[in-house]
C-alpha cells in the first residue's frame, strides 16, 4: 500500500473542497473550432496541402475555457462576458451549458460577433488558424448590462478570475467596477491578462503572465532557452511591484513556472520554480486557462501559495497530454497527485522543492547511502531519520560511485531499482542520486536542518560534520543495527550457493 506524504494529502484535501466553492470568471470568451483531417496530396492551384476534413469539434476558449475548467474541477462557475447573438455564440453557450457553467451572467449582443478561432490540422499538425469576431471595446449599452451582472454575482463568489485577452470586454468602466466591488467585498482575485498593469489598483491576489507578457510588462528583451529562466529569476520580482499583486506565477512553457511572493512585509522572497513536462504546442492550447483556474480554486480553498502553484502545475501537466483545448478532470488530477514522483534528478528542481518546504516551515532531514540491498537495518535508520524532522531527503550513490567505494562486483541492484524501492517507503519524501563519493555538493544545495547518519560513526569522526555545522545544521547519529548489513547479506547468499 502506497503511503502518501503530507503535502500530497493536503493537496488532495484541497481538491476535495472545490465543489464547495463559487468562482466568477470575467473576460473575453471565444469559441475554439478544430478542423481535423488527413493531407496526402497537394493542390493544383498552389503548392499547398489538400486537407480532407474528417472531424470538426467546437470547444470553449479564452475566458470560457477558464470557466469550463473551474466547473469541470467541481466548483460552481459563473461566466460574465459579452458574446454575439449569432450561431457561434449559440454553439459556445451549448458547450458551456453541457460543461456545467452558469450562463446567467452572459450578455448576448446584436452589436458584436462572437470571437471564433478556427484551427486547421492534418494528423494533429497545425496548418492554419482563422480568427473572426468583434475585438473593439464594448458599447455603452453592453457595458451597462455586464456591470449589472458583475454587481449581482461578485459578492456571491469566493474567487474572481480576470481572463483578459484584450478583445474589448475588459473596458475601463468594467475595471473600475471591479475595483469598487473588490474594496467592498474583498475576494481572491487572480488576473490573467496581456495588460496586467491595468489592474494594479484592484488589490490583486495573483497574476499569471507568460514569458512574452512578463517581458512586455517589464520592458525587457526577448531571450530564448535557459537564458529566459535566468532573466526572469533576476527581474521577475518586479512583476509584483508593477501589478500590485501578492503572488506572481510566470509561465515559461516547457521551462516550467517561476513563482514570486511578497513576504508580507513589502519585500520579495527568493523565487521558486516548478518544472514542466515538455509537450507539443498543439497540446498546450488552453493550458494557461487550466493553470489559472486551478490556481484560483486552490487559493480560495486556503492552500498555501506554493501548494496552489504545485496543484496548478499538476493540472496543467494533465491537460497537455492531449491535443486541442482541454479541461482537467478531478479524477485525472487526483491520479496525477497520487502518482507523484519522489525522484529528483535536476538540481534546480531540488533547490526549488527545498525552498518550498522551508517556506511552509518544514524541518529538512538529509541522509545518504548506497542502499544496495535494502534490509531491516536500512528501514530502521530511515524511519528514525524521518522522525527527526518533517521532510526526509535521501541521497543515493550512483552505480559508478558504488563501484569506487565497494569494488567492481557492486552494486547488486542498479540505481533505477534502488531509487524505486526507496521511493516506495512511506518515511522517504524524496530520493536524489549523486555521483560523488561523498554527498558534499548535495549538502550545500539542500542545507539540511539535520544530517542523519547510521552506522558506527560518531559526530567527531563523520567527514561531513564540519560542512553541516558550517551551514547551520545539526548532525545526528541514529542507532546502528549491528547484525544487519548489505555486505553480510551478500556473504550469506554466496555461502548458500557454494
Amino acid at each position: 500500500m502506497h503511503t502518501l506524504d503530507a503535502q500530497t494529502k493536503r493537496l488532495l484535501e484541497i481538491t476535495a473542497s472545490f465543489p464547495h466553492l463559487r468562482v466568477l470568471v470575467i473576460g473575453d470568451a471565444m469559441l475554439d473550432s478544430y478542423l481535423q483531417g488527413a493531407a496526402t496530396r497537394l493542390c493544383r492551384e498552389a503548392p499547398v496541402p489538400i486537407v480532407d476534413v474528417g472531424e470538426t469539434s467546437h470547444v470553449p476558449g479564452g475566458a470560457a475555457n477558464t470557466a469550463a475548467n473551474v466547473a469541470t474541477l467541481g466548483a460552481e462557475a459563473y461566466l460574465l462576458t459579452v458574446i454575439g447573438d449569432d450561431g457561434a455564440g449559440q454553439q459556445l453557450e451549448a458547450a458551456l451549458a453541457e460543461g456545467g457553467v452558469n450562463l446567467a451572467g452572459v450578455v448576448r449582443s446584436r452589436d458584436r460577433a462572437t470571437l471564433v478561432k478556427q484551427r486547421l490540422l492534418a494528423e494533429n499538425q497545425l496548418l492554419l488558424r482563422f480568427d473572426q469576431g468583434s475585438t473593439a471595446d464594448l458599447s455603452t449599452a453592453d457595458e451597462d448590462q455586464l456591470i449589472t451582472q458583475l454587481e449581482r454575482y461578485f459578492p456571491l463568489c469566493d474567487a474572481v478570475i480576470i481572463s483578459d485577452y484584450a478583445y474589448g470586454v475588459m473596458t475601463s468602466r468594467i475595471t473600475l467596477t471591479l475595483q469598487r466591488l473588490q474594496s467592498l467585498h474583498p475576494r481572491i482575485l487572480v488576473a490573467d491578462s496581456k495588460r496586467l498593469e491595468v489592474y494594479k489598483r484592484l488589490d490583486v491576489t495573483a497574476v499569471k503572465p507568460n514569458y512574452d507578457e512578463a517581458i512586455a510588462l517589464l520592458g525587457l528583451p526577448r531571450l530564448s532557452g535557459a537564458a529566459r529562466v535566468e532573466q526572469m529569476t533576476r527581474h521577475g520580482q518586479r512583476v509584483l511591484s508593477e501589478t500590485g499583486a501578492w503572488m506572481a506565477t510566470i509561465t515559461l512553457d516547457r521551462d516550467g513556472v517561476l513563482i514570486f511572493l511578497e513576504d508580507g512585509e513589502g519585500t520579495v522572497a527568493e523565487p521558486t520554480r516548478t518544472l514542466a513536462n515538455p509537450a507539443p504546442n498543439t497540446h498546450a492550447t488552453g493550458a494557461g486557462d487550466t493553470y489559472v483556474a486551478t490556481l484560483a480554486l486552490a487559493l480560495a480553498a486556503e492552500a498555501d501559495p506554493h501548494g496552489a502553484a504545485s496543484l496548478a502545475a499538476t493540472a496543467t501537466g494533465v491537460v497537455v497530454t492531449e491535443p486541442g483545448t482541454t479541461r482537467c478532470h478531478p479524477l485525472a488530477l487526483r491520479r496525477s497527485l497520487m502518482a507523484g514522483n519522489k525522484r529528483i534528478t535536476d538540481q534546480t528542481e531540488l533547490v526549488s522543492i527545498v525552498a518550498q518546504q522551508r517556506h511552509r516551515g518544514q524541518r529538512i532531514v538529509f541522509t545518504n547511502g548506497c542502499f544496495d540491498i535494502l534490509h531491516s537495518g536500512h528501514i530502521t535508520c530511515l524511519e528514525q531519520a524521518k522522525a527527526l524532522g518533517d521532510v526526509l531527503i535521501v541521497g543515493v550513490n550512483t552505480d559508478d560511485s558504488i563501484r569506487q567505494l565497494k569494488g567492481p562486483t557492486r552494486p547488486v541492484n542498479a540505481l533505477a531499482d534502488r531509487l524505486t524501492v526507496l521511493a516506495a517507503l512511506g518515511c522517504v519524501d524524496y530520493v536524489v542520486p549523486f555521483g560523488d563519493l561523498a554527498p558534499r555538493e548535495l549538502i550545500r544545495l539542500i542545507r539540511p536542518d539535520v544530517y542523519a547518519k547510521g552506522g558506527d560513526y560518531t559526530r567527531q569522526t563523520l567527514p561531513e560534520t564540519p560542512l553541516i555545522e558550517e551551514l547551520g545544521g545539526e548532525v545526528v547519529i541514529v542507532p546502528y543495527v549491528g547484525d544487519r548489513s548489505t555486505t553480510q547479506l551478500i556473504q550469506q547468499i554466496r555461502a548458500g550457493d557454494s
